[in-house]
């Protein structure tokens, strides 16, 4: 029997990485209660992939079916030049690459998988409408309290609060999220609108001075195309995954770029603009019988696709440091979680902002010197920019830090 069954965890926020971690979990036998505030939860949000190095994980826990039916899986992604789209490089995805990787990169609506998700979830695990604001402990347990003065207690508690984490707040200082310089516009095109020019298996990215753009088919059917445009250095704006985008200012921003990108802006039927937002990193993500988990513990920019995949590896490296542990260890099975996960969420973070860096490069030499790399990758990484990252596999961490 694993160490967790009949154990109480209490999971803050029902996001993707709250919901994987309270399915982790429950893998292993634990009794988890889920409290978001939102109710219901979202209709809207972004588009977004998983890559391998997360659906294996989410395979493991029995959950690739559910995933398959709302994620769209493509054959290949291809890097384009800003202005005439000329092609960089193309990196085979598909059958092939889930072999590779053994699982799937997926394309996904946020609001269709986090659905998934919490109807994975056993009967009364999730409670909407419950808006944490503090969390408390002592020897044996720990608590958080909700806004009306109710008390949930666990014998350990998970934050994943999203990257305005209350939570953290109480435990880590006062610290405010940091704007990246980055804004973010997020469209969806009906499958009838793309127009028959549009590939229907390949993400295509477009990459140039401060700027880029990337499509990619996404969602239950694939009946969706997903566009994300991003601008650097552009005005302050808060952070949010929901606000209503203005297309003639992304139009305006991508003055000059590929008319194939351009005519799929204009065709976008909704729209929303999003600043990104970072967290600088913390010397501990775990403090007693409290821990924090995915943009709680470590928001990055979106360069790398590998946000809501770190939250997930956090979520079953937590599940899986909990059941090895007995019940009187909780708090070291924390901070063996904290361990095995700080240092490769933290070479995320910074490569991500890097990977943005080489996209937005200006023309000239530096730019013409990444097009020439580009134009080789096959020879060194025959599965793209992202094969390192994939090819990860966090149960190996997990070995090595016993």
């Amino acid at each position: 029997m694993s160490s967790l069954a009949d154990r109480h965890v209490v999971v803050v926020g029902a996001g993707i990485g709250g919901l994987a971690a309270a399915l982790a979990l429950i893998h292993h036998g634990a009794r988890v209660t889920v409290l978001e505030a939102a109710d219901p939860l979202g209709e809207l949000g972004a588009q977004f992939s998983i890559g391998p190095n997360a659906t294996r994980l989410l395979a493991a826990l029995g959950l690739l079916d559910r995933l398959r039916a709302v994620g769209n899986r493509p054959d290949a992604i291809e890097f384009l030049r800003w202005d005439d789209g000329r092609l960089l490089t193309r990196s085979p995805m598909g059958a092939p690459g889930e072999h590779h990787f053994g699982a799937p990169q997926l394309d996904f609506l946020r609001p269709e998988l986090q659905l998934v998700l919490a109807r994975a979830l056993p009967d009364g695990v999730l409670r909407t409408g419950a808006r944490v604001t503090g969390a408390e402990q002592d020897r044996d347990r720990a608590w958080v309290v909700l806004a009306g003065g109710e008390r949930v207690a666990g014998e350990v508690v998970v934050a994943a609060d999203g990257i305005r984490s209350a939570l953290r707040q109480a435990l880590a200082g006062a610290d405010d999220p940091v704007f990246s310089g980055t804004i973010v516009y997020r469209g969806l095109i009906r499958r009838e609108d793309a127009g028959a020019e549009v590939p229907r298996a390949v993400s295509r990215y477009w990459v140039g001075p401060h700027r880029h753009g990337v499509s990619y088919w996404v969602g239950a059917g694939a009946g969706v195309l997903g566009l994300a445009a991003a601008v650097r250095d552009a005005e302050w704006a808060r952070e949010s995954w929901t606000d209503p985008g203005d297309g003639d200012e992304m139009l305006c921003a991508f003055e000059g770029w590929d008319p194939r990108l351009r005519e799929l802006m204009a065709r976008c039927h909704t729209l929303l603009r999003s600043p990104v937002f970072v967290r600088q990193p913390l010397e501990h993500w775990s403090y007693g019988r409290i821990t924090l988990l995915g943009d709680a513990a470590h928001a990055m920019e979106p360069f790398n696709a590998q946000g809501a995949a770190q939250a997930i590896e956090d979520a079953f490296v937590l599940a899986e440091c909990l059941a090895a542990a007995p019940a009187t260890a909780a708090v070291a099975a924390l901070e063996r979680y904290e361990r095995v996960r700080m240092a490769r969420a933290g070479a995320l973070q910074s490569s991500s902002a890097a990977a943005a860096n080489e996209f937005y490069l200006p023309d000239g030499p530096e730019q013409a010197r990444r097009d020439e790399r580009y134009a080789r990758l096959h020879e060194t990484a025959p599965w793209g920019l992202r094969q390192v990252f994939w090819e990860h596999d966090v149960r190996h961490d997990l070995a090595a830090m016993p």
